[in-house]
C-alpha cells in the first residue's frame, strides 16, 4: 500500500514539473528556453567538445624511437656475434610544436565562432516561427469568423422561397467566397501543425500555445556606427589568423628533426667479448628541399584568403546598410497600421452593421477580405522586421540586443 502510495506522489510530482517547465507564456520566454535549454545547445556544446580536441592532437609530441641490430657470422672457426641497441628521442626544430599549437587555437576560434553564430541563427529561426504560430492562431480565429459569418447569411438567403436576380448573384458568390475561406482555414492549419512540430521540439514540450504579444520594435537600435568586433565579419578576420598559422607551420617544416640519443653495442667473437657505449645522431640533410613548395603554397593561400576575407567584409558592411533600411522602412510601414486592438475594434463596430442587414453583400465580401488581407499584411511586416533583425545582429555579432526585442 505504501510503495502504491509512493508511486502516484511521484507520478504527480513529475507531471506538475513537466507543465512547470513547459510553462512558456510569451515569446521572450520561449527564446530563452531554447537558448539555454534547447536540444540544439547540447549539439554545440558536444561540437564545440570535437574542436577542442584539434589542440591536443597539436601538443603531442613525437614518440622516442628504439633501434635494435643482431648480426651473426664466422672466421674461422669462432663466432661473431654483434648486438647493438639505440635509444632516440626526436628533436623538433623550427618551433613546428608550438606553430601547430598556434594553427589549432585559430582553427578552434573560428570553428567555435561559427558554431556559435550558427546556433543564434537556428534560435533566430525557432523565434520566428513561434512568433509566427501565436499569428496563425489570430489568423485562423479570424477566418473561422468569415466563414461562420458567410454562413449565416448563406442559409437565410437560402432559406427563401423567391430569390431577386441580385439575392441569386449574391448567394453563388457568398457560396464561393466561403469556399475560399475554408481551403484557406485548411492550409492555414497545416502551416500551423507542422511549425508546432518544431518549436515542441525545440522546447521539449508536447503541448505549447504560443502566445500573440506585439514585439518591442521601438527599442531596436540601428546605429550605423556600430562597432563591429564579432559576428559574420569577425570569421574572416579568423580565417585569415588560420591561413597565417599554416602559413608558419610550413615553414617550420622546412627545418630537419633531429635524432639523438645513447647506443649500446656488443660484440661477441668467440670467448672474447667487447662493450661499447656512445651517442647516436641523425638528421635529414637539407639538400633537394626545405619544403619551399609547402611553403609558396601556403603564401598563396593567405594572399588568396585575405582579398576573399576583404571582399566579403565589404559585402556584409553593404548587406547590413540595405538591411538596416529595409528594416527602417518596415517599422515606418508598421507604425502607420492600426493596432490589433484598434482593428478588433472597429471590426466589432462594422459586425454589428452586418447583423442588421444594413451593408450589401458585395461590402460585406469585400470588408472581410480586407481584413483578412490587412492581418496577413501585418503580419508579415512583423515578421520580416524579425529576422532581418536578426540578420543585422549575426553580421554585428551582438546578441544580447536581440532579446531586448521579444
Amino acid at each position: 500500500m505504501y510503495a502504491y502510495f509512493l508511486a502516484i506522489v511521484l507520478l504527480s510530482t513529475s507531471a506538475v514539473h513537466a507543465n512547470s517547465t513547459c510553462n512558456i507564456t510569451n515569446i521572450s520566454e520561449f527564446y530563452e528556453k531554447i537558448k539555454s535549454n534547447g536540444p540544439m545547445i547540447s549539439e554545440a556544446i558536444k561540437e564545440k567538445e570535437e574542436v577542442s580536441s584539434v589542440i591536443d592532437i597539436a601538443k603531442q609530441k613525437p614518440n622516442p624511437e628504439l633501434d635494435f641490430e643482431y648480426l651473426k657470422g664466422h672466421q674461422s672457426d669462432l663466432d661473431l656475434r654483434t648486438y647493438a641497441l639505440t635509444a632516440q628521442h626526436i628533436v623538433e626544430f623550427g618551433s613546428k610544436r608550438e606553430k601547430r599549437i598556434k594553427k589549432a587555437k585559430s582553427f578552434q576560434e573560428l570553428k567555435k565562432a561559427e558554431i556559435d553564430l550558427r546556433l543564434f541563427n537556428s534560435n533566430l529561426s525557432a523565434t520566428v516561427k513561434y512568433q509566427r504560430v501565436a499569428q496563425l492562431n489570430k489568423t485562423i480565429a479570424s477566418v473561422k469568423e468569415v466563414v461562420h459569418t458567410f454562413e449565416m447569411i448563406i442559409k437565410k438567403l437560402a432559406s427563401r422561397k423567391r430569390l431577386n436576380p441580385e439575392e441569386t448573384v449574391s448567394l453563388s458568390t457568398l457560396r464561393l467566397a466561403s469556399n475560399d475561406y475554408k481551403n484557406q482555414l485548411n492550409n492555414l492549419e497545416n502551416e500551423k501543425v507542422i511549425l508546432l512540430g518544431s518549436i515542441s521540439f525545440l522546447t521539449n514540450c508536447k503541448r505549447i500555445t504560443p502566445k500573440y504579444d506585439e514585439l518591442k520594435y521601438k527599442l531596436i537600435k540601428l546605429d550605423a556606427g556600430y562597432p563591429i568586433i564579432s559576428g559574420l565579419t569577425q570569421l574572416e578576420d579568423l580565417k585569415v589568423d588560420l591561413a597565417l598559422g599554416e602559413l608558419d607551420v610550413q615553414k617550420s617544416l622546412g627545418y630537419s628533426n633531429i635524432s639523438i640519443g645513447p647506443r649500446i653495442e656488443y660484440q661477441g667473437q668467440g670467448d672474447t667479448k667487447f662493450m661499447t657505449a656512445g651517442v647516436s645522431v641523425s638528421f635529414a640533410l637539407p639538400l633537394f628541399q626545405t619544403n619551399d613548395g609547402g611553403k609558396l603554397n601556403a603564401l598563396k593561400s593567405v594572399s588568396a584568403q585575405k582579398v576573399s576575407s576583404k571582399n566579403r567584409k565589404e559585402m556584409l558592411k553593404i548587406q547590413r546598410e540595405n538591411l538596416i533600411s529595409k528594416i527602417k522602412r518596415s517599422i515606418e510601414t508598421l507604425s502607420r497600421m492600426p493596432s490589433l486592438i484598434e482593428l478588433e475594434k472597429k471590426h466589432n463596430e462594422v459586425e454589428k452593421l452586418f447583423s442588421r442587414g444594413v451593408v450589401s453583400i458585395p461590402m460585406t465580401i469585400e470588408s472581410h477580405r480586407q481584413q483578412i488581407d490587412f492581418l496577413k499584411s501585418r503580419f508579415q511586416i512583423e515578421n520580416e522586421i524579425l529576422s532581418t533583425y536578426g540578420k543585422v545582429i549575426l553580421i554585428n555579432g551582438n546578441t544580447p540586443a536581440f532579446e531586448k526585442v521579444l
